[in-house]
């Protein structure tokens, strides 16, 4: 991991969002190249002559209470670790002004602008100035914050045509059978269905019929009969 990556990340780690955090390393690669190089001087570039050390190049009182705030943590001012944090306690308090514009910031380009305030160079707030700053941002953002191009989709799977004359695949081992269709009988009816699915028709059972009883009827043609045969002689 270099220096820019780690620096971003670290700044993620403490809150910031992605564009912010890329405004921050985006300035800083503007103070101290593309790597922020923790242990980089250049010597009399402070307004009072002093030297401006660090990623962010700093001189003067500030440069002072980087190398004290060291100090107490007991590590060399040329910790890159260190540097980061006193930037960030820098931002949350004597540099708080230029920390509510980076929170204000939509953009990676807005953020480096905003951290212009912080560092303060020469004619710093003068529209467009520092634009390399602007652009080094958003390069980091597009790097490690997912600001980059949309990935291409795949190019669709092509199928071959089938080829003609050729027999049909045979069916796997395990396959099971298709169930057979009845001739004549048309899909989804019942003819459709397997032989031993078809449904049975329930007989049907007719109740015995009872002989009449022609004793009453015998009766009443009884008298009738006998006249007849008496008339007759």
């Amino acid at each position: 991991m270099d220096n820019s990556q780690a620096a971003y990340e670290y700044y993620l780690s403490q809150g910031l969002e992605p564009h912010q955090a890329a405004g921050i390393v985006g300035n800083l690669q503007g103070e101290s190249g593309r790597n922020l190089d923790p242990y980089a001087i250049s010597k009399g570039d402070g307004r009072d002559g002093s030297d401006s050390i660090g990623i962010a190049q700093w001189n003067g009182t500030r440069a002072q209470a980087l190398k004290e705030y060291a100090a107490s943590k007991g590590v060399p001012w040329t910790d890159l670790n260190i540097q980061l944090d006193f930037l960030h306690q820098e931002l949350k308090g004597s540099e708080k002004s230029a920390y509510q514009r980076l929170i204000a910031a939509q953009t990676p380009e807005e953020a480096s602008r905003a951290m212009l305030a912080y560092e303060r160079p020469k004619d710093w707030n003068k529209p467009g100035s520092y634009g390399d700053r602007a652009r080094y941002a958003a390069a980091t953002f597009a790097k490690y914050g997912g600001g980059g191009a949309p990935t291409q989709p795949s190019a669709p799977l092509s199928l071959a045509p089938p080829q003609p004359n050729q027999p049909p695949p045979a069916p796997p081992l395990n396959a099971q059978a298709t169930p057979p269709i009845f001739a004549g009988a048309s899909r989804g009816g019942v003819g459709a269905m397997p032989a031993q699915e078809v449904a049975q028709a329930a007989p049907i059972f007719f109740a015995p019929r009872r002989a009449p009883n022609l004793s009453k009827l015998q009766a009443a043609l009884a008298p009738v009969s006998r006249g007849f045969l008496v008339n007759r002689g």
